[in-house]
């Protein structure tokens, strides 16, 4: 009896210091990825706003987003936050904006970033920043085939798939995510950074 209660103790001392050593270890790294994810997601902007030589944050808020249910062939409502960055140019003057959205596809979420000139109000390009598709099939949707068809298009652009954007054989589930991203994102990313000008 003394045995096993001796065995409890050292057991839950154990528990506790692995507990804390993990804590501060996730805090630690926690700090560095974050940096790290943000470093990247500027390093992205300019790639999608390449003549863009700064960048400023818009603050995201929060917005309604009334959106289709293909399963139960109803509307439904939810809000998103949509991140804003404008870009400027050398003498300080707004060029674009670029947004991040996302959508579910096969395997998870997939998050995307895209650019868009503010004197036409069409997208200039744009990135998967996050996906968990499947490697040489949903994975696809990184191609520049596939992004470069959504250059051009503006927010009155139907984005359909198979019509305007064409589907990639075989992930059509993950090419749905990547252009509901952009349909749903861009009036939401208009509004949002016409509101702060």
């Amino acid at each position: 009896m003394r045995e096993s209660v001796r065995m409890i103790v050292v057991l839950t001392l154990i528990a506790m210091i692995s507990a804390g050593v993990l804590s501060s270890v996730y805090n630690f790294t926690n700090e560095i990825i974050q940096t790290n994810l943000a470093s990247e997601l500027e390093s992205s902007i300019f790639t999608v706003l390449p003549q863009a030589v700064s960048v400023r944050t818009i603050h995201p808020g929060v917005s309604t987003l009334v959106e289709d249910d293909r399963s139960t062939l109803q509307e439904t409502e939810g809000t998103v936050s949509i991140p804003v960055f404008e870009a400027l140019d050398q003498a300080g003057m707004p060029i674009g904006y670029a947004f991040v959205s996302e959508h579910t596809g096969y395997n998870g979420t997939i998050k995307v970033l895209v650019g868009v000139e503010t004197a036409t109000e069409t997208i200039t390009a744009v990135k998967v920043l996050e996906h968990l598709e499947t490697p040489g099939l949903g994975s696809r949707i990184e191609s520049a085939s596939f992004l470069h068809q959504f250059v051009g298009k503006s927010a009155t652009d139907p984005l359909t798939l198979n019509r305007d954007i064409d589907n990639i054989s075989g992930a059509t589930v993950s090419a749905q995510a990547v252009v509901d991203a952009v349909r749903n994102g861009f009036p939401l990313a208009i509004k949002r950074y016409k509101e702060e000008r």
